[in-house]
């Protein structure tokens, strides 16, 4: 699967950072599927920067999957943004 990150500057190798941050799906390195949602990302910062990526799902991972925005996903943001905890490895 490709995925795409934006941003200011390449990143070869992307790492996921435990820290304080309470993003939409908590701490981590975020990618988008969708390359002009990556492009939208980059827009914010002086020099705009696509990296791309072919992701490979490690199955050993305990993966949370949203197919649609549904009340489970809102719901999910929030707490997460609220600084909410989960068991979730992505």
């Amino acid at each position: 699967m490709i995925v795409y990150h934006g941003g200011y500057c390449p990143i070869e190798f992307p790492e996921i950072i435990k820290g304080k941050y309470a993003k939409d799906f908590g701490t981590g390195f975020y990618c988008t599927e969708i390359k002009i949602q990556a492009v939208r990302w980059a827009k914010r910062y002086d020099t705009s920067v696509i990296s791309l990526y072919d992701f490979v799902i490690n199955h050993d991972l305990k993966i949370l999957h949203f197919e649609d925005m549904t009340e489970e996903w809102l719901d999910f943001i929030i707490n997460s943004r609220s600084g909410m905890q989960h068991a979730y490895d992505i």
